[in-house]
């Protein structure tokens, strides 16, 4: 586990100061249920002990990343935010919809903030024409985000063209079939919208995070949080020169942002498939 015994602490004080035994003993419950039960993780209860990228992503974790140890970082949705640096001010923008804004709709209701969220796809587009949501707060734009301003191949995550699908710029999934969607840069967005900072950016791009915040450094934009996932293939046999290879461009990436005085947090999420990806909390 990548968090301090003084978070878990500090947690629970906190849940104990404002719910009593009962707050404590539920979260208690919680955790154990997140990390046994397989319906909530989707998968067989520690299968990640036995999978080798699995693997190479805890050591990973250990060796290059902060635990987490903030007691201000609280859960939205699928997401950590250190709440103290967010109010109604705040301007967040967010990359990756799919089929759930629970984290938009989260942060724009717990602090009363505009979010600006982002996603080309197919997958996307239909999620979000059919969904309720309130587009006073939550503005949704179909581009995505890279390192330049041009029409990307968002290479299909099926198999058929022109499905409700989602999509990856890297070819994260090993597809041929593309869709050619429309890309900028934090840059021009940020002045399409007449932002000059950014306080939380959000990334769930299917493998383009570490091109995308490389640039992002290189436009000298810093943002108060960060959170991106970062994912290096969907094959969890990677082997182990593979995973050491791609994880290079990311070390150098964690070197930038510590020079610039950043705390990285790694994120273990236990909702979904422990560590199958690399999920961190950038904090200045």
């Amino acid at each position: 586990m990548h968090i301090s015994y003084k978070y878990i602490f500090e947690r629970l004080r906190k849940r104990f100061t404002n719910y009593g035994f009962k707050g404590i003993l539920f979260s208690i419950l919680n955790y154990i249920n997140s990390r046994l039960n397989p319906k909530h993780l989707g998968e067989a209860p520690f299968k990640y002990l036995f999978l080798r990228k699995r693997r190479l992503i805890q050591n990973f974790a250990k060796k290059h990343l902060d635990k987490l140890n903030d007691v201000n970082v609280i859960t939205l949705a699928n997401y950590l935010v250190n709440e103290k640096l967010i109010n109604s001010n705040s301007i967040i923008y967010t990359y990756g919809v799919g089929t759930s804004i629970s984290f938009e709709e989260q942060i724009s209701n717990k602090f009363n903030c505009d979010v600006y969220c982002y996603d080309p796809t197919i997958l996307a587009k239909n999620f979000m024409k059919n969904h309720i949501y309130n587009k006073n707060k939550i503005k949704y734009f179909d581009y995505g985000i890279w390192c330049e301003d041009k029409m990307m191949k968002f290479y299909n995550q099926l198999d058929k063209e022109n499905i409700d699908s989602g999509g990856s710029i890297t070819n994260l999934f090993n597809n041929d079939a593309y869709d050619l969607l429309q890309c900028y840069r934090l840059e021009t967005m940020m002045k399409k919208n007449n932002h000059d900072h950014v306080d939380v950016l959000k990334l769930d791009i299917e493998g383009a995070a570490i091109k995308v915040l490389d640039d992002i450094l290189n436009s000298k934009i810093y943002p108060k949080q960060i959170i991106a996932e970062f994912e290096c293939t969907e094959n969890d046999n990677i082997s182990r020169s593979e995973f050491d290879e791609w994880s290079l461009e990311l070390i150098n990436l964690l070197k930038k942002f510590r020079a610039l005085n950043y705390k990285l947090f790694y994120l273990p999420r236990y909702s979904h498939k422990p560590f199958s990806t690399i999920e961190i909390l950038f904090q200045k």
